[in-house]
């Protein structure tokens, strides 16, 4: 696994919860080239699995890279 991913992972998922916050960041960061690669659909989908809770926001993020891909 790339080193970014191991990051992207404990700021987003360290406490258990994803948050609107941590959301706005990755949706920033993914959206930050124009596209969206299946690597970044798969990295979210990881998130919110290993997720214990997260916010609507996350499933409206997965959304729209989906219909970005």
């Amino acid at each position: 696994m790339a080193e970014w991913r191991k990051v992207a992972k404990a700021f987003a998922v360290g406490d258990g919860h994803i948050s609107e916050k941590e959301v706005n960041v990755l949706r920033d960061s993914l959206f930050a080239d124009g596209k969206i690669s299946k690597s970044e659909l798969d990295f979210l989908h990881e998130l919110k699995k290993e997720a214990k809770t997260h916010v609507k926001a996350l499933d409206q993020l997965i959304e729209d890279c989906e219909k970005a891909l």
